[in-house]
């Protein structure tokens, strides 16, 4: 009887541990299939000459559709130039030999806050503000490699002589 209670007892603590191996090996699926999507910060709605976006480690050519994400990094050539529209309604248009970081952007469409803040190494950035700025002009900002602008008007074009990035 008590050799039989030790095999049942063997048996259950087995059955347990391929239950918790299981358990260990499918929750991050799970958890993977419920990650919270994240919309994109703005669309390309032009693009002309040599465009290309740093996005998640991957550098490819910047088309008009494309989506614009928080950490992308865009880049114009000597004969490009681009235009992005934040979800905000924020208009950006990077000249000729540009470089844009989009280090923050968060918006909520149902009360109209949030905030932004992107860095221009260098070139030229053209900006029309959109409801963020007019919400609250205090939470979007523009960096260059010498100064913090804050967003007190709605249109303003930056230029700086970036050395590097």
């Amino acid at each position: 009887m008590v050799a039989r209670a030790r095999t049942c007892a063997r048996r259950v603590a087995r059955r347990s541990s391929w239950l918790a191996l299981a358990a260990a090996l499918l929750l991050p699926l799970a958890s993977a299939g419920a990650a919270e999507v994240v919309p994109p910060a703005g669309t390309v709605k032009r693009s002309a000459g040599g465009v290309t976006i740093d996005h998640a480690g991957r550098t490819q050519a910047l088309q008009v559709g494309n989506p614009v994400f928080v950490g992308d990094r865009i880049r114009t050539a000597g004969d490009g130039s681009v235009g992005v529209t934040l979800a905000d309604d924020t208009l950006l248009t990077a000249g000729p030999n540009s470089t844009l970081l989009i280090n923050e952007f968060e918006f909520n469409t149902t009360t109209e806050e949030g905030s932004l803040l992107a860095t221009l190494l260098k070139g030229t950035l053209s900006v029309v503000s959109g409801l963020i700025a007019r919400q609250a002009p205090e939470k979007v900002r523009f960096k260059t490699p010498n100064v913090v602008l804050g967003v007190r008007g709605t249109e303003f074009i930056v230029e700086t002589r970036g050395e590097g990035e």
